[in-house]
């Protein structure tokens, strides 16, 4: 998910997103692994032997982004690792968001959404565009950045698994504050099969997550109650529609065996004041949505004591990894066996 602070002041009011319930603080076990800031995406990559997982880090508070970049978290060794980036052009502003890891025609490719813009421009603006790397074991050289007037204001990517990606578009204007205060359709999905893009789907309102399984697209909307589900056609259009009551904030998507993992940002008006100040604390959950029953577990639900704004649930092996939007920590929590 990604906010900024005066578009988010200005729709305070939408207390559509808060929960009147006082959420719990989480009393299980878990490992803080310190990252940089706004670990905002985590992915895991097991491709050719490997056993880690990449955060995508970015600085949204201030302007110092020094440490913006990819970090390595090796699982066995429990080592973290700021992978070195090699061939990207001194033009290009890196602010990276939303990421998804593929093997493409031989080669580990990372994909990153990534904002750019002057260290005095808030909210952010500028150049939006997806960004594509070659993910080596101890690096990260850039390959090319994709750019198209469609690409609006981008959110998450995900590989479709054919070569080409989807790309959620969060707003139909950038900075929009009408569309957040309105709730308004004006998002979308776009595909990219390697050669054009293409807008597929309904319009949402704030499309953020998206994810590919068994043939399908899953979308999450933080503005919207129910994630969306649609068979992905030959052409990279959508059929067969399905709609999974679930809540509102929602955000990136990810799977383990046959369930969807998401988190849900639980109190707005808690998340708001969490935005500029790193110790209020922003109500979240992360929780598992199995995909033949829809049935859905929660893996972890806290005050924002623990863990505030979280963003991305992983499961690996049996833990489960959370990562959040501004703070420089990542969980690892132990799930129930």
């Amino acid at each position: 998910m990604r906010m900024d602070v005066r578009s988010l002041y200005f729709v305070s009011f939408l207390i559509l997103l808060a929960s009147c319930a006082k959420t719990p603080v989480f009393n299980g076990d878990y490992t803080k692994i310190e990252v940089a800031p706004g670990p905002e995406d985590i992915a895991l990559d097991t491709i050719q032997g490997m056993e880690r997982i990449i955060a995508s880090c970015s600085e949204r508070r201030t302007s110092d982004y020094s440490r913006n970049g990819f970090y390595d978290y090796n699982i066995a060794t429990r080592e973290i690792t700021k992978l070195p980036i090699e061939e990207l052009p001194e033009s290009v502003q890196l602010r990276p968001h939303g990421i998804d890891i593929a093997l493409v025609n031989g080669v580990k490719t990372l994909y990153c959404v990534n904002h750019e813009k002057n260290a005095e421009d808030f909210p952010p603006a500028g150049r939006q565009s997806i960004l594509v790397f070659e993910l080596l074991d101890d690096k990260v050289v850039f390959k090319k950045q994709l750019t198209n007037q469609l690409i609006i204001s981008p959110n998450d990517v995900c590989t479709d698994h054919k070569g080409g990606i989807f790309v959620s578009i969060d707003s139909g204007k950038i900075n929009s504050k009408w569309e957040k205060l309105m709730a308004l359709k004006r998002s979308f999905v776009l595909h990219f099969d390697g050669t054009s893009w293409k807008e597929v789907g309904d319009k949402l309102r704030y499309a953020n997550g998206v994810g590919v399984k068994n043939g399908r697209i899953y979308i999450s909307g933080a503005q919207e109650k129910n994630i969306f589900s649609y068979k992905i056609d030959a052409d990279g259009s959508y059929s067969e529609k399905q709609e999974y009551p679930t809540m509102k904030g929602n955000d990136n998507i990810t799977f383990v065996d046959d369930k969807l993992v998401t988190t849900a940002h639980l109190d707005f008006l808690k998340f708001l004041k969490h935005v500029k100040h790193a110790d209020e604390p922003s109500p979240c959950t992360v929780y598992s949505m199995d995909l033949n029953t829809h049935k859905i577990d929660t893996l972890y639900l806290d005050n924002g004591s623990i863990m505030s704004a979280a963003s991305t649930g992983l499961v690996y092996n049996g833990n489960l990894y959370a990562s959040q939007i501004f703070n420089d920590f990542i969980l690892e929590i132990p799930l129930a066996r």
